[in-house]
């Protein structure tokens, strides 16, 4: 069986080594960049790679530089985005480039591993689940979940394997209330009350795509105190 491939971004020279071994004693191929215009270059002469483990401050290019130049190339590799810096507008600002996940450093090791499982373990379980709902049409959108694509209007929206992921979750259960502990085991495979917020910034940037006017949005509906319903 061909090894799931990983680029892990880290300037930090005994982290870089200490989760090397660690996901390649998970059966991974892993390769490292140390700065972000390496990361860069490594992505586009060595990929396509199924995940990117992406450390948020790094020298000469930041890692939201690094996502979004990363996402220019392919919308469908997961990023998941290490830092120390995890406050909401700075999950905002990763999820506008393309970020698909956070983990906030000091981070447990475990949690980080069954992060990245999850994330390798999207583009197989996405195909494989594809069916009768992958092309949706509501209001002026129309969704594209194979082709990664989503459009509204005369406007053309690229999505990653994450937001495809979660809006077929949505629309599999569309018309019912759908809790954000739900989505989070569900699209990102943790459990972690405390990881709500996440979803939160991540309907955010959905928003902006899906919605005419994301103040007053007619299909992604907040539902207050228990999560989000999607209408067609």
């Amino acid at each position: 069986m061909t090894k799931k491939r990983l680029l892990l971004v880290e300037d930090e020279p005994h982290l870089a080594f200490s989760l090397s071994l660690n996901f390649e004693a998970e059966g991974y191929e892993v390769m490292h960049a140390a700065t972000g215009p390496k990361a860069i270059e490594l992505f586009n002469t060595n990929g396509p790679f199924d995940a990117v483990i992406l450390d948020g401050m790094l020298p000469e290019l930041d890692g939201f530089e690094v996502a979004s130049a990363i996402r220019r190339q392919s919308n469908r590799t997961s990023i998941l985005m290490l830092t120390a810096r995890a406050g909401e507008q700075d999950r905002l600002k990763g999820f506008s480039v393309g970020v698909d996940d956070y983990i906030a450093k000091p981070f447990h090791l475990q949690e980080l591993l069954a992060r990245v499982k999850r994330a390798t373990d999207r583009a197989s379980l996405f195909e494989r689940e594809l069916g009768k709902e992958d092309y949706v049409r509501f209001g002026e959108c129309e969704l594209d979940m194979s082709g990664l694509m989503l459009r509204r209007g005369g406007q053309i929206f690229e999505i990653t394997k994450l937001e495809a992921d979660f809006l077929k979750e949505l629309v599999k259960h569309a018309g019912k209330v759908i809790t954000r502990e739900h989505l989070l085991e569900t699209v990102w495979g943790i459990s972690s009350e405390a990881e709500t917020r996440t979803i939160d910034n991540f309907v955010v940037r959905l928003r902006r795509m899906l919605e005419e006017d994301p103040k007053k949005p007619r299909h992604l509906i907040s539902v207050r105190g228990k999560g989000y319903r999607f209408d067609l």
